[in-house]
């Protein structure tokens, strides 16, 4: 019924701040959120999450204790969740255990395809933003400023018989407005705003 994805459980949502474990650092908090596990779910295998609220927050890990028949199985997820407007859909995260391509449980396999299209990107074009989570590359468009004269344009690297590669990580700037085929460059004060995955 909903396209050969693995079953969902009902929403959960955060309950208690838990202030009694240890090995929390300065700066982190734990969490506890209680599910209802229904026996034809068969093993989480994966879990989306919604944040609500309006800032970003930083997801280390999630463990699900005490599941009948399995004891505990553990989520490392080490990313930054940001408001659930900023995102087309919920985050996922899947268990810490690797699958081959064609090993992977049948309930998964369009979760991970779902989730490598957003990672890899939809070839729009358009600066990225800070949320997006887009591990794309371009060429080396970038070097020169030819909007500020002749003498400052550079060549491209990349894309070339002369110069195949190398690339670099798309930030989806427009062009320059002197040549379509360079990259704009970014003033002083934001040339510290360059986009890399966040959680990078």
């Amino acid at each position: 019924g909903n396209g050969l994805k693995g079953k969902l459980g009902k929403e959960a949502y955060l309950e208690d701040w838990i202030t009694t474990i240890t090995p929390l650092t300065a700066g982190e908090s734990a969490f506890k959120v209680t599910f209802d596990w229904d026996e034809d779910i068969g093993i989480p295998g994966a879990f989306l999450i919604r944040n609500n609220h309006h800032s970003e927050f930083y997801l280390r890990s999630l463990t699900l204790e005490n599941v009948p028949g399995h004891g505990d199985i553990h989520f490392i997820c080490n990313s930054w969740v940001y408001p659930s407007d900023k995102y087309e859909k919920d985050r996922i995260f899947f268990s810490n255990k690797t699958y081959l391509p064609n090993e992977t449980p049948e309930a998964l396999v369009k979760y991970r395809k779902e989730e490598l299209k957003c990672l890899r990107g939809n070839d729009e074009k358009g600066k990225l933003q800070e949320w997006d989570r887009v591990y794309d590359y371009a060429y080396y468009n970038d070097l020169g400023n030819p909007d500020k004269g002749s003498e400052y344009a550079r060549p491209v690297l990349g894309g070339s018989t002369e110069y195949p590669y190398p690339r670099r990580g798309r930030t989806g700037r427009p062009p320059a407005t002197s040549d379509v085929n360079t990259e704009s460059r970014l003033n002083l004060l934001m040339s510290l705003d360059i986009y890399v995955p966040r959680d990078e």
